[in-house]
């Protein structure tokens, strides 16, 4: 008896053992990181778990992850916090990517400014009438990502939004954006162009109400026309905190622009230059 309990417990301790490291980040990355892993050989070794780039942000900085994929810069009070520890936080800009406005396709709007998009997702504009182009009418249902999510941080920044209206809906993932404007004609939501699908679209961006409208090409977000770019990151943490094996074989993989630039444009991300 006390054999096979030896031998289960031995069993047991080694598929821990054996279970993969799994670190948290920005969901808008899961499919690029997920590949990058796979692309190293390293899925038995560690395994991309997404969860937001607050998320990320917060295991990194209470010591429980090295490495952290973000799709914003690292906040000051984070920052702060991990230097209290004894962690320095260093970024590794690793993609860009243009933060896309999607429809359904048939909606005929082309072009939305800045203060427009403040306005439907404050709820100040609530049907389609009240945008100039769309040619329809009806309830416009706005869908937006979660507060952990690092793509909600830099659309409410750029747009100047301090708090959402109760007309917009929370989604979980990219994924889910990408499905409701494929799917709903009265849709418009944000998400990084991994969202495109064969139903939906991106609009036209501008500033203001008077300047000119950019799509999200490679050109114009690598030269900041489109006004909703951004850059991706990989933080890594030093100092107090020492990279697990899995963490130290996946990080110089993923910031070798040889490796990984292949998989960046793979995933609808653009490279750095």
């Amino acid at each position: 008896m006390r054999i096979v309990s030896a031998l289960i417990l031995s069993a047991v301790s080694a598929t821990a053992a054996a279970a993969p490291f799994t670190f948290k980040g920005s969901d808008t990355l899961a499919g690029m990181m997920t590949d990058a892993i796979q692309a190293s050989g390293l899925q038995d070794e560690i395994q991309y778990v997404g969860g937001g780039s607050g998320k990320g942000e917060e295991a990194i900085v209470a010591g429980q992850q090295g490495i952290a994929p973000l799709s914003r810069e690292l906040k000051k009070d984070a920052a702060a916090k991990a230097a209290a520890a004894g962690i320095e936080l260093v970024a590794h800009p690793i993609a860009l990517d243009g933060l896309g406005v999607f429809v359904n396709r048939p909606n005929a709007i082309s072009k939305l400014s800045l203060p427009q998009l403040k306005a439907i997702f404050t709820c100040e504009i609530t049907d389609w009438s009240k945008l100039p182009g769309s040619g329809k009418t009806g309830a416009i249902e706005a869908f937006r990502r979660d507060d952990n999510s690092g793509t909600t941080d830099t659309f409410k920044s750029i747009v100047g939004i301090k708090a959402f209206g109760a007309c917009v809906t929370v989604m979980a993932e990219t994924a889910d954006i990408a499905s409701e404007t494929a799917s709903n004609p009265n849709a418009i939501g944000y998400a990084g162009l991994s969202a495109s699908r064969e139903g939906n679209r991106t609009v036209s961006i501008s500033k203001t109400d008077d300047a000119g409208a950019y799509q999200p090409t490679v050109h114009n977000v690598r030269v900041k026309l489109y006004p909703l770019s951004r850059t991706l990151f990989v933080y890594e943490a030093k100092g107090s905190y020492s990279l697990n094996t899995a963490e130290s074989k996946l990080l110089p993989q993923i910031t070798d622009r040889s490796f990984m630039d292949p998989i960046v444009q793979q995933n609808d991300f653009i490279t750095l230059d």
